[in-house]
């Protein structure tokens, strides 16, 4: 029987034993491609993690292309010799000094998820840029397809070492889920990356119908990440700009960007349609688990049939909350630990900027053994299964 979102979640058992984890990494590449042994877990993580769910990439076409430009956004070498990214203003981020903008150091990743005692990472475009809303369609779809290109060879590279995601505009869906389906044939990547925003509300995440259509038939992972859609895009939130403790302020607003969108994604019937793709918001794995019961207690007056069941057909990650353990810990109890993937947010800037240690040491704390079993492995054990990976 062919399995699908939908079956994995009324199946997945929270006593299901892990398979041996070398066996596992093994059967999770291509017959005709040798594993690298895994790595030896150490003080930090006494439990393997087999994916970093939540983790940032920067390509070298990335560079080359916004360095021919003149506006934000737009990379440019700065007089103390680093390379600088100068963004935009959006509505989930505020233009401020231009930040380091470093194309990603692979060998570095790959030494440091060695230390860590993590076997593989999930590579995705950085979408809280905003590039999707700030740049021309026609400017995304040549930078994003070159995006995609490079991220493949790291992928082919490094089979045991990285899984990866294909960035798509939500401008033009068309076209997104036709570079959807290239990334699945042509590229070996495993879904796509598509900017919070976008979802919203139920009529912008009906824009997104052709891509989610095409990931049904790839039986697509989508990474969904906050950050602006383009202006195209209806019902995004308004442009609130914080005039005073900014620093505050703009940490409500993405959890509030993030929240709505997760409401969109498990609350109504926008990926009824779409049983076999699983979809992932990064960083409500520390946060939405907050306002969880008010939402579900809502969601019953409201006449919605089993509210947390339907919340709990998508995967939430912890991002950078996974310092906050016992916020990890709350969404474990509340969603279920098996619906929270690990992740870090390791790589934002580029180089080798990250450090997943201190995430693993809070969760080792934070965390119960079987809630660690399900969140490092089993989880992605299973995620991988239905998508015919393993």
């Amino acid at each position: 029987m062919k399995s699908t979102r939908l079956e994995f979640i009324r199946t997945a058992s929270l006593g299901a034993a892990v398979a041996a984890v070398p066996s596992l990494l093994r059967a999770a590449v291509p017959a005709t491609t040798a594993a690298a042994t895994p790595p030896t877990p150490n003080a930090v993580s006494s439990i393997p993690v087999l994916i970093d769910w939540h983790t940032h990439f920067i390509t070298k076409a990335e560079v080359r292309i916004l360095r021919a430009r003149t506006t934000a956004p737009r990379v440019f070498d700065d007089t103390d010799g680093t390379t600088k990214l100068e963004n935009a203003s959006t509505v989930s981020s505020l233009a401020r000094q231009p930040s380091g903008f470093e194309v990603s150091d692979i060998a570095a990743r790959i030494s440091h998820l060695d230390k860590v005692g993590i076997q593989r990472q999930l590579l995705s475009h950085t979408v809280a840029l905003g590039l999707d809303a700030t740049l021309p369609v026609s400017e995304l779809r040549v930078l994003f397809r070159a995006f995609n290109d490079e991220l493949a060879e790291v992928v082919r590279a490094h089979p045991t070492r990285f899984f990866g995601v294909a960035a798509l505009p939500s401008a033009d869906p068309v076209w997104a889920a036709e570079e959807l389906h290239r990334a699945h044939k042509d590229l070996g990547l495993i879904g796509g990356s598509l900017p919070l925003n976008a979802f919203a509300t139920l009529e912008g995440a009906r824009t997104l119908a052709p891509i989610f259509a095409a990931g049904q038939k790839n039986k697509s992972h989508f990474f969904i990440h906050r950050g602006p859609a383009n202006s195209v895009v209806p019902g995004q939130p308004p442009l609130i700009l914080p005039t005073d403790t900014d620093y505050a302020r703009w940490s409500v607003i993405n959890n509030h960007h993030l929240t709505h969108g997760a409401i969109t994604l498990g609350l109504t019937d926008f990926l009824d349609p779409y049983p076999d793709v699983s979809v992932q918001v990064i960083m409500l794995g520390g946060f939405f688990p907050y306002i969880l019961d008010s939402l579900i207690a809502s969601s019953q007056k409201a006449g919605v049939p089993d509210p947390l069941g339907r919340i709990r057909r998508i995967y939430l990650d912890p991002g950078p909350y996974a310092r906050n353990g016992k916020w990890v810990a709350l969404a474990a109890d509340t969603i279920g630990a098996d619906r929270v993937l690990f992740g870090t947010d390791y790589g934002v800037g580029g180089g080798n900027k990250g450090d997943s240690a201190p995430g693993l040491a809070a969760l080792a704390e934070a965390l119960t053994t079987e809630q660690k079993r399900l969140i490092y492995s089993e989880n992605s054990r299973l995620l991988l299964k239905s998508k015919g990976l393993i």
